[in-house]
């Protein structure tokens, strides 16, 4: 029932982070996350006011927002997760948590899990930089989410991408998880 569960804005290296993980922990995690919910909508609610859909904060800041269906894909992901961390030797959450209301339901969903939080912070410039470079996010989500993925989070473990490798860094998480896991035997 361990859930390694990774924080942090589009583009900070969280999926490749937590393939790293998948590599070196022992005995093998599940992975999940924000992109799975993503993949199981369908797309005519991409870019729906009842599914997900981008628009600008209260800064003038792009951000993700979702309607109704869309909140409850997400909510519905979260007990599907918790499912698979109830019933696997431990599971990784690759996660963007950007509202108290998801951050409220994450908690509930993974109330009788032990969860080792992580905030995987990078710096904005580099961040900028990885989502030109991918190509497939909408430009300007990491300055976006830069000042609200770690609001009223508490962390375990957090951890800076901007220039280690995802190996470095998840050595580093599986090192302190590992110290995490021995002090709750």
């Amino acid at each position: 029932m361990a859930v390694i569960f990774l924080n942090g804005c589009t583009s900070a290296g969280k999926t490749s982070i937590a393939q790293a993980l998948q590599e070196i922990l022992d005995p093998a995690h599940l992975r999940t996350g924000i992109d799975d919910a993503f993949a199981m909508f369908p797309r005519k609610l991409h870019n729906h006011p009842d599914g997900f859909f981008f628009d600008r904060d209260a800064r003038g800041e792009i951000r993700l927002n979702h309607g109704a269906v869309g909140l409850a894909l997400l909510q519905a992901h979260s007990r599907m997760a918790a499912a698979l961390a109830m019933r696997s030797s431990g599971l990784i959450l690759d996660e963007v948590v950007l509202e108290a209301v998801l951050r409220e339901d994450w908690q509930a969903a993974l109330a009788e899990c032990d969860v080792f939080m992580v905030g995987v912070h990078c710096a904005l410039p580099e961040l900028e930089r990885r989502e030109r470079e991918r190509g497939d996010r909408l430009i300007g989500q990491a300055r976006g989410q830069f000042d609200l993925v770690h609001v009223g989070m508490s962390y375990d473990l957090e951890v800076d991408t901007t220039s280690a490798t995802p190996t470095t860094v998840a050595a580093q998480i599986a090192e302190a998880y590992d110290r995490w896991r021995f002090t709750r035997a």
